[in-house]
């Protein structure tokens, strides 16, 4: 959770994280609890072989027994000085002027001071206060400049509602002397400690059976058990014994005796009213438990067997046949279950889009039979469920799952043997721009440019947080004969590229084959939006048998190289890999389009750091090794404007044709002039034009400005991409096919899972009234709530 600190910050959350030990307790503790449920984590330990697994082999010595369970201790890193201090800013003056003493790297803590220091930085994510930050210098471009002041003001020059695009500072523009406090990715928190930017302690993995480089790794079981419930309250009971209604009934369900005046032959009488009198027999925590066991492999089945002979646990494990029969076991496994869209509305919609134009709208890979029957296993409990979408269990009552209510329309239209019916309006509206491509082919429009048979794949076209039509931020490109290139990778982007590719290695073309051919991925910043799906790639190309026989070319900024190095440490990603075919880093500051030759070394176009992989002429290197991978003439980044250090990103190839990518960025002249006469740009247009004020605010573009950047740019296409959360569904474009046909530049909006290639482009402007009529009608008829935009845009999902 720690290596999330460069691009995770709530104020308003206070998390406390819990580890588990890798060694069971003598007497087993919980991990977490609160007045309904208490969680106790179960350690799994894959065995090699042995039928009789214990955790006994993860001990150094008997002597270790006594502390399993515990909070794993080491010794003490001897450099590690008072705490309080390790944890402030050494460069703060103490009286008199004087300095703290400067605090050990945090890269070189150890053992409870490593712990402690990756505590510190998840409290400086999640401080739990609403406290209002210090005020920071906003404009990163100009040092000099007045502070910023919100609502889209700065003093002096460059008003609110200013259209003029700003040009971003590069190293060799910026005059600025070094600052003490310049920090490149520091966004509105008001203070951070010293070596918040560095690495993190190295991770020591403490399961020693199961080492990084094993296909099996440890896993943790839950035991998730209830409250005790008290019994049904039994009014006639209550009145029988002459207790009034009132706060005396209150005490009875709390536990407590009370004392009740009745009359026995006319003689007043004092009677004592037990609890159990009045209330029925209460209901058990063991009656109440939830059993959640992750066990990828058969090599973890001894531990979890061998964990429920503890006394403790062994009462959770029936050996009787009917208790099968009563309790529910809900199985999830990528064998035996189908694999069913889960976003039904964005699939229907593409289903529809497909009518329109099947090779830029493909339909979604899916399958609704597993791979295999679950009822061809034998010994099953009979009351055995494949776990599926909407699934309830109820704790209390042994009964069979229930299935809510779901609209999915996706399923059951491409499983029923009659073809999709289009509403009315819908299908005129179809119908006339086919004819109207038809008809531009006939007279002799079609112009076939260079790069014709590129694709350009958006994986995710929304901005921030993701919604049921628009995955967060990523692109892939495809170049025929030369492999892939992908842009940016946000959270759920493998899901996102199964759903385009299918997982079947015996289908030609599918996502192992895009994983294998994939010889680049460029990632603009640190935002989480970009790139927080890039560590499952990484990990599911390692997964490729038989391996990469290319390397795997990582373009990107230090913020980003770093987490992925630190998260590598507790999962094989692929860095470093000795046979060369691994993933190879590369400094986005190296590729600039000026070509400096050297880092910026103050402000916020700073590097950073100094680790070995940050070194300019390794990058060089690399990179000219990208560039012959892909048949590049050139790869060059361009720094944007952006609310931290943001890069876009100029590509062309020896065939000639180049593409252009913003990032995040306000209007960029020299973006602009990086890029002049491109193919294609692709650009970031987060706002809809009405909404300038807040492009400003927010440091994104409008569809107007984007536009504008791309004429300026003379490109000769413009794909527009990263819609505000505020337009889940489709954006509220002003994009309208020229009368005379005359497109300049030719202008797309993006949709998750199109597939165009550059030569195709132009079919979009036909197609845009007939596809926003079709999303219309698509949304009203799955019934999507509109006010679901307005929850989207009021989240506040940046650090910015």
């Amino acid at each position: 959770m720690s290596a999330m600190r460069m691009y995770t910050f709530r104020d308003s959350l206070n998390i406390s994280p819990v580890e588990s030990s890798w060694t069971p307790p003598p007497s087993p503790q919980p991990l977490f609890k609160d007045a309904n449920i208490t969680v106790y984590g179960i350690p799994i330990l894959p065995s090699s072989g042995s039928s009789k697994a214990t955790f006994d082999a993860t001990l150094e010595s008997p002597s270790d027994l006594s502390k399993a369970g515990q909070k794993r201790k080491r010794e003490a890193s001897p450099e590690l000085p008072e705490k309080r201090i390790a944890l402030d800013n050494v460069d703060s003056p103490t009286h008199k002027g004087a300095k703290r003493p400067a605090a050990p790297s945090p890269e070189l803590l150890e053992g409870e001071a490593a712990d402690e220091w990756r505590r510190q930085m998840i409290k400086v994510m999640f401080p739990g206060t609403r406290a209002k930050p210090e005020k920071v210098r906003r404009d990163r471009d100009d040092p000099n400049a007045p502070p910023y002041e919100g609502k889209g003001k700065r003093k002096g020059k460059g008003a609110e509602g200013s259209t003029t695009p700003s040009k971003a500072s590069t190293p060799s523009e910026s005059p600025s002397p070094p600052q003490a406090t310049a920090n490149v990715d520091t966004y509105r928190r008001a203070r951070l400690p010293a070596g918040f930017h560095s690495q993190l302690p190295k991770f020591v993995r403490h399961d020693p059976a199961s080492p990084l480089e094993s296909p099996a790794t440890p896993t943790l079981a839950y035991v998730i058990v209830g409250p005790r419930i008290r019994g049904k309250f039994d009014a006639k009971a209550a009145e029988a014994l002459g207790v009034p209604q009132g706060p005396l009934r209150a005490q009875l369900t709390k536990g407590k005796s009370i004392t009740v005046k009745t009359m026995v032959d006319g003689e007043p009488v004092e009677e004592t009213v037990r609890p159990e009198d009045v209330i029925g027999e209460s209901e058990s925590p063991g009656d109440q438990v939830v059993l959640i066991f992750d066990i990828p492999t058969v090599m973890h089945i001894p531990a979890l067997i061998t964990s429920f002979e503890d006394p403790f646990y062994a009462k959770f494990r029936s050996h009787c046949p009917e208790d099968f029969k009563e309790h529910a076991h809900a199985i999830s496994s990528r064998e035996y279950s189908p694999d069913p869209v889960t976003f039904t509305s964005a699939a229907f919609s593409q289903l529809r889009m497909n009518q329109l134009d099947p090779d830029i709208f493909p339909m979604p890979h899916y399958s609704r039979s597993p791979n295999h029957n679950l009822k061809a296993i034998s010994n099953l409990p009979e009351n055995s469920h494949i776990l599926t979408a909407g699934q309830e269990f109820n704790m209390r009552l042994a009964c069979p799952p229930a299935l809510s209510k779901i609209t999915d329309s996706f399923h059951k239209t491409v499983t029923s043997d009659k073809p999709p019916v289009l509403p009315p309006k819908t299908s005129n509206l179809f119908t006339q721009a086919r004819k109207d491509v038809e008809e531009h082919i006939t007279a002799g429009k079609l112009r076939v440019p260079i790069g014709a048979n590129v694709k350009i794949i958006p994986l995710g076209t929304g901005s921030a947080v993701p919604s049921k039509y628009r995955n967060v931020s990523s692109t892939l490109i495809q170049v025929p004969e030369w492999g892939n290139i992908l842009l940016d990778s946000g959270e759920g982007t493998w899901g996102q590229l199964v759903r385009q590719f299918g997982l079947d290695d015996a289908t030609p073309n599918n996502v192992w084959d895009m994983l294998r051919n994939l010889k680049c991925i460029y990632v603009s910043h640190v935002h989480g939006d970009h790139h927080m799906g890039l560590a499952q790639i990484l990990a599911k190309r390692r997964q490729l048998n038989p391996p990469p026989t290319s390397p795997l070319y990582l373009v990107t900024i230090r913020s980003v190289h770093l987490y992925i190095r630190e998260l590598s440490e507790i999962q094989d990603l692929g860095l470093d890999d000795p046979s060369g075919n691994g993933v190879i880093p590369i400094m986005s500051e190296s590729l600039h389009w000026k070509n400096t030759g050297v880092y910026q070394t103050y402000g916020m176009w700073q590097v950073g750091g100094s680790e070995p992989w940050t070194d300019i002429e390794m990058s060089k290197k690399n990179s000219s090794a990208l560039r012959e991978a892909l048949g590049l003439e050139s790869f060059n980044t361009v720094d944007v404007l952006h609310k931290t250090r943001c890069y876009g990103v100029v590509i062309r190839h020896t065939d000639g044709w180049s593409i252009v990518f913003s990032g995040d960025t306000a209007p960029t002249y020299s973006l602009a002039n990086a890029g002049k006469d491109a193919t294609l740009l692709i650009h970031e247009a987060t706002m809809a034009d009405d909404q300038e004020e807040m492009a400003v605010q927010k440091a994104h573009s409008t569809f107007g400005q984007a536009l504008d950047i791309g004429k300026r740019m003379r490109a000769e296409h413009v794909l527009l991409t990263h819609f505000s959360a505020r337009y889940p569904k489709m954006p509220p474009s002003a994009l309208r096919r020229p009368a005379n046909g005359d497109f300049r530049p030719i202008v797309a909006l993006a949709f998750d899972h199109a597939n165009f290639k550059i030569g195709d482009m132009w079919k979009a402007s036909y197609y845009l009234r007939a596809l926003e009529q079709s999303f219309k009608e698509t949304v009203a008829e799955e019934g999507d709530e509109e006010e679901d935009a307005d929850t989207l845009a009021s989240m506040d999902v940046s650090v910015d």
